[in-house]
C-alpha cells in the first residue's frame, strides 16, 4: 500500500490485491457505463467489478491483477453465468472491444462507450 506521509491515508494499493482501489472502481463504472454481456443494460455502478484473468487468491501475483485492463463491469446474473455456465470472456486493451464465447462455440462482442464528441 502507498499512504500519504502526513495524513496517513491510503493513496494506492498493490494491484495483486483482490479489491480494487476507489479511484479504479470509478474508472471502470466510467469506461464500461453498463454490464459487459451483450444486451444487458444493467448500469455498472450497479454491477460487480470481475477479473477477466481470475485472481490467484492463493498466489496473487501469479493470477489476474486488479488493475482496469484485468476488469468488467458484470451484472450478477452474468457474473455467475461467466463462472458457473462455461461463458469465456477476454478483452482487447487496444480497441476495448470484449469478446464474450458461449459454451456452444459462438462469439459475442460489445464495444466501448466513445466520448469523443
Amino acid at each position: 500500500m502507498l499512504i500519504h506521509p502526513t495524513t496517513g491515508q491510503l493513496i494506492k494499493t498493490d494491484p495483486t490485491t483482490y479489491k480494487p482501489t476507489a479511484e479504479v472502481e470509478r474508472h471502470i463504472i466510467a469506461r464500461d457505463q453498463h454490464c459487459q454481456f451483450p444486451t444487458c443494460h444493467m448500469p455498472a455502478h450497479r454491477s460487480d467489478l470481475d477479473h477477466i484473468h481470475p485472481f490467484n487468491h492463493t498466489h496473487p501475483k501469479a493470477g489476474g491483477q486488479t488493475v482496469p485492463e484485468n476488469l468488467i463491469a458484470l451484472c450478477r446474473r452474468h457474473h455467475g453465468l461467466k463462472h458457473r455456465a462455461g461463458w469465456t470472456v477476454q478483452r482487447d486493451t487496444t480497441t476495448g472491444h470484449t469478446t464474450w464465447t458461449a459454451p456452444t462455440g459462438h462469439h459475442y462482442t460489445t464495444h466501448p462507450h466513445s466520448y469523443a464528441a
